[in-house]
């Protein structure tokens, strides 16, 4: 075979193997759009507190805390509005308490049992430690509890006593 026949013979292999590569790889790349529709599964949540009718919801996926107060017919008048978010975007599962301004009775106490730590938080001397402290020793049967709370002593806890209830 001359030089001449296998310059001729070499580019018909690549020639053909461009060809065989255009053939396999055309379906992948010239591929039409595919139009992808997520779906979402409702979310199961629960509210309880201050709202004009507490209970479960079952809401669409991405919904807020302010769309679950309007399922629940929105908050009371006694409700600490102030001390929810919103905006908080919802988990399925999830629950959301509305607290109120004043206990049941008119008490403007801060209840150790039930509080969130915000609103321990705004009591003198607490800050996000302390009150995750009283958290996690909860339950309380008496304001002199508190004592067993590391970091607070005695001049806390008068300055706390009138201020909070078990």
């Amino acid at each position: 075979m001359t030089a001449r026949h296998e310059g001729w013979l070499t580019w018909a292999l690549v020639a053909l193997c461009g060809v065989l590569v255009a053939v396999n790889l055309g379906p992948r790349l010239w591929a039409p759009p595919v139009t992808v529709i997520r779906e979402q599964p409702p979310i199961v949540v629960s509210i309880a507190g201050a709202v004009q009718a507490p209970g479960v919801y079952e809401l669409p996926w991405g919904a807020r805390v302010a769309d679950l107060i309007a399922a629940a017919g929105g908050v009371t008048a006694e409700a600490e509005a102030t001390l929810i978010n919103p905006a908080m975007a919802l988990d399925a599962g999830s629950m959301v308490f509305v607290p109120y301004a004043r206990a049941a009775g008119g008490d403007p106490r801060i209840s150790l049992n039930s509080a969130l730590e915000r609103e321990l938080m705004l009591l003198p001397g607490i800050g996000p430690v302390l009150a995750q402290r009283i958290i996690e020793a909860r339950p309380f049967f008496s304001v002199d509890e508190l004592l067993a709370v590391r970091g607070i002593g005695p001049t806390t806890l008068e300055r706390l006593r009138p201020l909070v209830k078990p």
